[in-house]
């Protein structure tokens, strides 16, 4: 006889609870792997949507920049369907389900994520985009008789800021991507996020132009602006000593030359026009040079300082208020001419566009002695100019525009208005020519020249620039080394032969190139010392404003070379690439970035 008491542990009453609890984990984990593996394939079925989808956006902006508008709509049509397809593979229960499971989280997110934002902006605004380049292409940007036509500007902005606001809500969201993922969709995410970073340079950029460029050409009413023309050959920090003033007037997208003079002849004046700084007299001059002479407003690096300066000054002299200022150079000048053909510069005398800066910054001076000829010169040649990039002929105009981007990434074209609202969409634009010291997380080193010599014989200088980050700190700062390189190129067998307007009246050193080299931290920054040739040097340290900088006087004799280099900390938590503002010279400044400690460079 069984012998009463308790059920062995296998036996049927036990195991009943048992089985049925075995087997709920088994449906559970049935279930798992079955949305593992669905969201697998939809997973696959996205990432061959998300490529298609990404060759389609490349060829369509591609075809968008280049013009080539023909199959914009057949190309938006195969994008949305792609992307469409992406997006719908990466929706449904299972797919909310995944994003609780353990580990995969991030990257199931990720994918859904990026699918979401793709097709929003394949639905909303790449074609808000596509419209705009079927109605403006890069010749529009150019005038032609004389005018440039805003109509198609205006119609196109709401579609461009629209667009602008899109991508950046995008870029945003795939940044805020995070946690562990799958190596290949991490890496496509890293893609991702460049991809918008570009678009959205571009979209930046197109959004400003639509709504800065109608209201300077005077959509709104005539417009008066005042170029400072600089001469390079004489530097000062934002380019060289302003040698021509001129004041264009635009109305309805026309643009018209009003009145020319020399720099010389606005002032000087007295006493500053604009109330200067202590640290603005302790950097550009005690005796507030900067705001005495036309000539002078281009000692700050700040460039809506010295238009304010500028446009005092122009009033003090004529009674006449502008509504902007605006800066160029006979580089710019060169660039913008391109193709047009010979420039007369006196009668009987005519100068290739590609020699037109050697002969306004060099030969001028050795063929006319006197100065009231050189500016009679400089004075024709402006009006030749303007009267050929007023009214530009056919491929010219596309050309004209290429040289425009090109000139202002140099620091060669640089604008200010009195309306703020304008300088606020100009910020942080390579238009806008502020010492601001950091951009977004990017910090920012300056590095100028102001001529000392009262003569244009820096025609003959050379300038390296050589940033290395050697250590990052714990605060997000980064330590910087900062070489600066001037060598003179002033062929000394010549020296007898220079004139003095050339080589300056009061030099007691015939071919000696003498300036003064500022160099400005980054925001938050300073400078901590300074070497030549392995050897600690002094400095004179200074402030402007909030931005710490050093200054040091520099003289080279015909060929030789001075080299410092300034250790320098940058301001906390500024990651991003650095940037390099120079003084524009004669020659291009050769600028060199290196980060081997982040494996990035510029």
């Amino acid at each position: 006889m069984r012998a009463q008491g308790r059920a062995p542990f296998w036996s049927a009453r036990r195991w009943r609870p048992l089985r049925r609890a075995l087997w709920g984990v088994a449906a559970v984990l049935l279930l798992l792997v079955v949305v593992v593996a669905w969201v697998t394939l939809d997973a696959l079925r996205a990432r061959t949507a998300l490529a298609d989808a990404a060759e389609g956006v490349a060829t369509l902006r591609a075809d968008a920049m280049s013009g080539n508008t023909d199959r914009i709509h057949e190309q938006i049509a195969e994008l949305q369907h792609d992307t469409s397809e992406a997006y719908q593979a990466t929706r449904g229960p299972h797919w909310s389900l995944a994003r609780e499971l353990p580990g995969a989280g991030p990257t199931v997110e990720a994918i859904a994520t990026m699918s979401e934002v793709v097709d929003e902006l394949a639905h909303g605004a790449l074609p808000d985009l596509a419209r705009s380049a079927e109605l403006a292409d890069p010749a529009m940007f150019a005038p032609e008789n004389g005018r440039l036509n805003l109509e198609p500007l205006e119609r196109v902005a709401p579609d461009v800021v629209r667009a602008d606001r899109s991508v950046g809500l995008a870029a945003e969201r795939v940044e805020s991507l995070d946690g562990v993922m799958v190596p290949q969709v991490g890496a496509a995410v890293d893609r991702l996020r460049r991809e918008l970073d570009g678009l959205r340079s571009t979209t930046a950029t197109a959004a400003r132009a639509v709504e800065v460029i109608p209201p300077l050409l005077g959509a709104d009413g005539p417009r008066d602006y005042l170029v400072l023309v600089q001469n390079p050959a004489e530097p000062r920090a934002l380019g060289g000593i302003t040698g021509t003033v001129v004041v264009l007037r635009a109305a309805d997208g026309e643009v018209t030359l009003v009145n020319q003079m020399p720099g010389g002849m606005v002032g000087p004046f007295e006493e500053p026009v604009l109330p200067l700084t202590p640290d603005e007299r302790s950097v550009l001059g005690r005796h507030g040079e900067v705001a005495r002479w036309m000539q002078n407003v281009t000692m700050t690096p700040d460039f809506p300082r010295a238009a304010q300066l500028a446009r005092q000054m122009w009033l003090r002299e004529t009674g006449r208020e502008v509504d902007g200022v605006l800066t160029a150079d006979p580089l710019a000048l060169e660039a913008l001419l391109g193709g047009s053909g010979p420039i007369e510069v006196r009668d009987g005398v005519r100068v290739a566009p590609h020699e037109l800066a050697d002969y306004l910054l060099h030969d001028v001076y050795f063929e006319h002695e006197s100065p009231q000829e050189q500016d009679k010169i400089f004075a024709r040649v402006a009006e030749q100019a303007f009267d050929r990039l007023a009214a530009p002929r056919g491929e010219d105009r596309v050309a004209i525009v290429s040289a425009l981007v090109e000139v202002a990434r140099q620091g060669r074209l640089l604008v200010w208005s009195a309306d703020e609202a304008v300088n606020r969409r100009l910020a942080d634009t390579v238009l806008d020519g502020s010492l601001t010291g950091v951009r977004g997380d990017s910090p920012v080193v300056g590095v100028f020249a102001q001529g000392i010599n009262m003569a244009k014989i820096a025609y003959h200088l050379d300038t390296d620039v050589d940033v290395a980050v050697v250590a990052e700190r714990q605060d997000g700062s980064r330590e910087l080394e900062v070489t600066v390189t001037y060598a003179s190129t002033v062929p000394e067998a010549q020296i007898a032969t220079m004139p003095e307007h050339f080589v300056g009246y009061t030099e007691r050193t015939p071919g000696e190139i003498r300036l003064r080299c500022l160099v400005y931290a980054p925001a938050g920054g300073w400078i901590s010392g300074a070497s030549s040739q392995g050897q600690e040097i002094g400095l004179t340290p200074k402030k402007q404003g909030e931005f710490s900088l050093a200054s040091r006087s520099i003289s080279l004799s015909p060929g030789a070379t001075a080299s410092v280099t300034y250790a320098m900390i940058t301001g906390k938590r500024q990651s991003g690439d650095i940037i390099v503002r120079v003084t524009p010279g004669v020659e291009p400044v050769d600028v060199t970035i290196s980060d081997d400690l982040s494996g990035a460079a510029e």
